[in-house]
């Protein structure tokens, strides 16, 4: 193992391999992966997918405003470079990119096929701490101590304290993306509704969402509750009312006038009084819960229209954390304002956004904001500064 670099990437993720591809190749560069291997994360990405970006892209999606570094590189950026380097995707309906193999592996093989022979990588390694005098100085478990002028610390969330001698502007890590706990959701375990409008109010504000709900004995998940986990995220709170519209293409009265018609039909009642417009437990839980009165149907129609779910806490499940590095704390190079020649790129920054391959995007923006930087501005080599 070489003792002194020019760039040190610590973290083999997402963000570290693509700045790493992006650096000149002059640079020695070292990558430090605690994992047994590197870019463990991009396989699990968009179940396995990689949803590497969106075709719809501004800093709506974020949880505060990226516009400077999308200014930099953002989704078109990422496409031309993923085509050019022989990557093929395709876009879903949703905006989603995925590689045209529809496995993550394609992305992780491009990224590391435009890694150059400058860069060593290292895995299994465990980092005791870091300190800065006239440059930084790495020491490792094994007893080693590496030496470079220049850190990348891309180390994803809720891993920052390595680095908090060196800079300590950090919020608080949050599970965002995440699946949610609830009160028990009788008999409908594993049960998937789809075409479901989830409304959320934290505040004065207002959040919906359009899709799939997938209900556990004690959960729920889906997208469009990862998406609603992720402002509960950025509150630090979790405690909160859901209200589900089951059938949000069908207006209140006219539900009303459709549940008049089935109480004339002798197959409609009980538990099955909903049967044919829902999964037999979802029609089974609602009715439970007016006590299986068929005749009351404009209670019935409105506890369809407002499926209440209080949340508690999230799982353990969750794809990105919220909360990080305070970007108000870094400069427009996302460099840390404390710490010369210290920069932060991909998860550890407190950019998080919403499901649909946007945190990926930070990780490549994030990512090529830095490399563009130090490749305008770093010349020299550290041979003979140790």
């Amino acid at each position: 193992m070489n003792e002194i670099y020019d760039i040190i990437i610590i973290g083999g993720g997402a963000s570290g391999l693509f700045c790493a591809s992006q650096l000149n190749k002059e640079f020695k560069i070292a990558i430090l992966e605690k994992d047994i291997r590197i870019g463990k994360k991009i396989l699990a990405t968009g179940n396995g997918r990689c949803n590497l970006t969106n075709k719809i892209l501004s800093s709506l999606q974020y949880n505060q405003n990226i516009d400077v570094f999308l200014k930099t590189f953002n989704n078109f950026d990422t496409l031309k470079y993923f085509n050019d380097m022989g990557l093929m995707t395709y876009c879903d309906e949703e905006g989603r990119v995925y590689p045209i193999s529809n496995t993550a592996n394609s992305v992780l093989d491009i990224i590391r096929l435009n890694i150059g022979q400058n860069v060593d990588i290292f895995t299994e390694i465990e980092i005791l701490n870091i300190s800065k005098n006239k440059i930084f100085n790495i020491n490792l478990k094994n007893g080693k101590t590496l030496f470079t002028k220049q850190i990348i610390y891309a180390c994803g969330g809720n891993s920052t304290d390595l680095i908090k001698n060196l800079h300590n502007d950090i919020n608080s890590f949050n599970k965002s993306l995440v699946s949610l706990q609830t009160n028990n959701n009788k008999h409908l375990n594993n049960i998937r509704v789809h075409n479901v409008k989830a409304t959320l109010k934290i505040g004065d504000n207002t959040f919906y969402e359009l899709g799939e709900i997938l209900f556990k004995d004690n959960a729920i998940s889906g997208i469009m509750i990862f998406n609603l986990s992720s402002y509960m995220a950025r509150i630090k709170n979790y405690c909160h009312k859901i209200y589900l519209d089951l059938l949000p293409d069908i207006a209140f009265n006219n539900l009303i006038e459709i549940l008049e018609r089935r109480k004339n039909n002798k197959n409609f009642v009980g538990e099955n009084f909903l049967i044919g417009i829902f999964h037999s437990a979802l029609s089974k839980n609602i009715m439970e819960k007016v006590n299986f009165d068929t005749k009351n149907t404009k209670k019935i129609a409105f506890l369809i229209k407002n499926y209440e779910i209080i949340t508690k806490s999230p799982l353990n499940n969750n794809q990105v954390f919220n909360g990080g590095i305070k970007l108000e704390s870094l400069s427009t190079n996302l460099e840390s304002k404390e710490t010369s020649n210290l920069f932060f790129i991909g998860e550890c920054v407190d950019v998080d956004g919403l499901c649909g391959g946007y945190n990926l995007q930070w990780a490549w923006t994030s990512a090529f904001v830095v490399a563009k930087f130090l490749n305008e501005n770093l010349s020299c080599n550290l041979v003979g500064e140790k």
